[in-house]
C-alpha cells in the first residue's frame, strides 16, 4: 500500500472545489486568488482526500477499513506551494500529519508537490466549516 486516507465522496469533492474556486472565493497567494492561479498561473486542483498514514491502515485501525467517515474542514492555510483545508473529526485524530488536512490546489508550474501542504505554517480560521465525508481506503 502507498497510503491510506479517507478519500472523499464526489460530493465532499465538489462542495471542497466550488468553496476554492469560487468566484467571490477570498482566498489568495502572493495576493493572487486562487481561482485566477488554477486558471492561468499552473496551480492543479486536488480535493481528493485526507491522509492516514503512508502505507496502510496500523493494525488498531484496520476496523475503520471501508467505513463512512466525516470531517468537518475549519481553516484554510496557503503557501506559495499549496493551498489546504485543516480538517477535525475521528480519523483526523489519527492522521500522522502533524496538521490533518486536505490538499486544495498546488503549485505545479512552481515545482509544488501535494506534500507541500504538511510545510504550510500561515492557517486562517474559515467563516463557515464545510462538512466533509468520505471512506477509509487504503491506496495502492
Amino acid at each position: 500500500m502507498s497510503y491510506s486516507a479517507v478519500v472523499l465522496d464526489e460530493a465532499s469533492q465538489q462542495k471542497l472545489k466550488d468553496s476554492a474556486l469560487d468566484a467571490d472565493t477570498n482566498v489568495k497567494v502572493n495576493s493572487i486568488r486562487l481561482p485566477i492561479l488554477v486558471r492561468d498561473n499552473g496551480w492543479k486542483v486536488f480535493c481528493h482526500h485526507m491522509t492516514i498514514n503512508m502505507g496502510g491502515l496500523p493494525e488498531h485501525l484496520k476496523s475503520y477499513l471501508d467505513s463512512d467517515q466525516k470531517l468537518e474542514a475549519f481553516a484554510i492555510g496557503v503557501s506559495d506551494k499549496a493551498v489546504a483545508v485543516k480538517v477535525m473529526g475521528t480519523m483526523a485524530g489519527h492522521s500522522k500529519n502533524a496538521i490533518p488536512h486536505i490538499t486544495i490546489a498546488v503549485n505545479v508550474k512552481g515545482g509544488g508537490k501535494p506534500v507541500d501542504s504538511n510545510k504550510i505554517t500561515s492557517w486562517f480560521k474559515m467563516e463557515k466549516p464545510i462538512k466533509l465525508s468520505g471512506i477509509v481506503k487504503e491506496l495502492p
